[in-house]
């Protein structure tokens, strides 16, 4: 391939990548030329193309620019494949330690439950079954995601969801703030404290992408009498385990296709 064609993969590589982590937010055409340091009518030219191919979408002529369909259909193909991966290492910590175990995924403002297994002593506190949504700022799943997004994302999400979502249940901005800063600490998250259900607690961990973005939450709920400090202990370090194990799993398996 001619250098002039590898540049411009590079480019629209570069281009692809900003759109996705802007995520629901979309980029404008500016700051796409802001952050990419291109000419304008070399990025109009280029998300032109990605849009003819169905990689970058642009609901509005001079709207904001948001990943296309093609995009969105390899990430389904990536979340199947997080689904079927995650469901193994669940089950074999439901049957170790014998709580319920979840896999969580962020979808827009809140994390969406993508499978469940339960052990000897099966708990529910705020996801009740597959499929089920929770606002990002409630309950440690969503804590362990959105400790490792970036500052910007969290105060988007924040900002959305405080006045919707968190003050009625006593959750301020200041108590997210605390247990993201806690998680950033430990890789591992309870919560906002003193939030949950006074029967139940529960413990998660983020499930890294690349560059370590979170991509999901491996989340266990039980109930607080269960939560001795061996216990404890022994979740924290299967549920980090799994979780890079898992990792290591999607994005060799990815990689080698």
């Amino acid at each position: 391939m001619q250098r002039s064609g590898i540049q411009t993969l590079d480019r629209s590589y570069s281009l692809l990548q900003l759109v996705i982590r802007a995520g629901y937010r979309g980029q404008s055409i500016s700051e796409l030329v802001d952050a990419s340091g291109l000419s304008t009518p070399t990025v109009y030219r280029l998300v032109r193309a990605l849009k003819d191919l169905g990689l970058l979408r642009q609901p509005l002529s001079r709207g904001p620019v948001y990943p296309g369909p093609e995009l969105l259909g390899w990430g389904e193909l990536i979340r199947d494949a997080l689904d079927s991966i995650a469901h193994m290492h669940l089950l074999d910590m439901a049957e170790a330690l014998g709580d319920s175990f979840f896999l969580m995924v962020p979808d827009g403002f809140q994390v969406l439950c993508l499978d469940i297994v339960d052990g000897q002593h099966p708990a529910r506190s705020y996801t009740r079954q597959k499929g089920d949504r929770i606002p990002f700022g409630v309950g440690q799943a969503s804590i362990a995601i959105l400790s490792f997004m970036s500052e910007h994302e969290q105060a988007h999400i924040l900002d959305h969801n405080e006045p919707a979502f968190l003050r009625t249940r006593g959750i301020t901005r200041r108590r997210v703030r605390e247990a993201i800063a806690n998680c950033q600490h430990l890789e591992v998250s309870c919560g906002v404290e003193d939030s949950d259900p006074p029967e139940f607690t529960g413990v998660a961990v983020p499930v890294f992408g690349k560059d370590r973005k979170p991509i999901a939450a491996l989340s266990c709920c039980l109930r607080r009498s269960r939560l001795s400090d061996d216990h404890y202990e022994r979740l924290t370090k299967a549920l980090l385990t799994s979780a890079r194990a898992i990792s290591d799993n999607l994005f060799d398996s990815v990689e080698s296709t």
